[in-house]
């Protein structure tokens, strides 16, 4: 019951924001906080994140990892099904490589099965493949299994259409993008719960109560702002907003989550928005100083 978590949403190369805000606020409190954490949440993107702070490597790795190898990793296969959208949009491999190259460099064996880390941690993915239930659904990788490391990030982060389904495997973002609800559940409870967004953009939509089928596939006005298939935004969002929602009433002033709204969007896989993601982090905490004061105070009193 005593236990603190961190917890990494999905979001692509936007995880620079995750570990920009962690980086920023473990030099402002002098807390090690990625240190003291119990538990280290991580969905997608936020799975190399909270795999790298499970094996001691610091925000700092982290925000190198993904200046230094994201261009490798969303490098375009430059085939005739990849052009017409009949296979995945990157390859794998390029992530696999990544992943294990970074880890090397630091000495550290990305092959360590999920049983034998020192933290805990929590990696939702979805399972193609259940045997069981002949359904898709999700499954949580914890340090109950012996999937490596390695393995646990690549299923993760399987994004549709971006990569391949990895072991039968796809990204967990399907169903818990924000995996601190998750995290929780397993915990049976926690200390503190510190919650780590990937930024978001506003957006305008039409109101939707007469929508027929057509409307809610596709949106057609050419000044929204939104995704083109307004219930896939429905969906996704009501989807991300969820365990932050249920956290809240869980924990109340226990729980704290960190995001910021961006300027603009930012898919997935646009490696050159990186610096610019980053400034905009580091100018979000100069301008909300308010705000920031207020979590450094929280987490040096439920993370110390």
């Amino acid at each position: 019951m005593d236990k603190r978590i961190l917890s990494f949403d999905g979001g692509g190369i936007r995880g620079v924001i995750s570990a920009a805000f962690l980086k920023a606020l473990e030099k402002d409190t002098t807390v090690p906080i990625s240190q003291n954490a119990e538990i280290l949440a991580g969905t997608s993107t936020g799975s190399i994140i909270a795999s790298a702070l499970a094996v001691g490597m610091t925000p700092q790795d982290i925000l190198e990892f993904y200046s230094s190898m994201s261009t490798e990793i969303f490098k375009p296969k430059h085939t005739l099904d990849s052009f017409l959208d009949l296979t995945a949009k990157y390859s794998d491999e390029n992530l696999y490589n990544a992943i294990q190259k970074a880890f090397s460099s630091k000495n550290i064996d990305p092959q360590i099965p999920l049983s034998q880390l020192s933290k805990e941690i929590v990696i939702p993915t979805v399972c193609l493949d259940c045997q069981t239930l002949k359904r898709w659904r999700m499954q949580i990788l914890t340090n109950n299994s012996e999937t490596p490391l390695i393995d646990a990030m690549m299923e993760s982060t399987a994004a549709p259409t971006f990569f391949p389904s990895y072991k039968n495997r796809i990204d967990g973002g399907m169903v818990a993008n924000d995996p601190s609800a998750v995290a929780y559940a397993i915990s049976g409870g926690a200390k503190a719960l510190l919650s780590f967004g990937t930024g978001y953009t506003d957006y305008d939509v039409s109101k939707g109560e007469h929508w027929g089928a057509l409307s809610w596939i596709c949106d057609l006005n050419p000044r929204s702002k939104a995704s083109k298939t307004p219930l896939l935004t429905l969906l996704f969002d009501v989807q991300d907003q969820m365990p932050g929602q249920l956290c809240q009433l869980l924990m109340g002033s226990k729980y704290c989550r960190v995001n910021l709204e961006l300027t603009q969007s930012v898919q997935l896989d646009e490696t050159s928005k990186i610096p610019s993601l980053i400034q905009e982090t580091e100018s979000y905490i100069r301008h909300h100083a308010a705000e920031w004061k207020a979590l450094c105070a929280w987490t040096e009193k439920l993370f110390s």
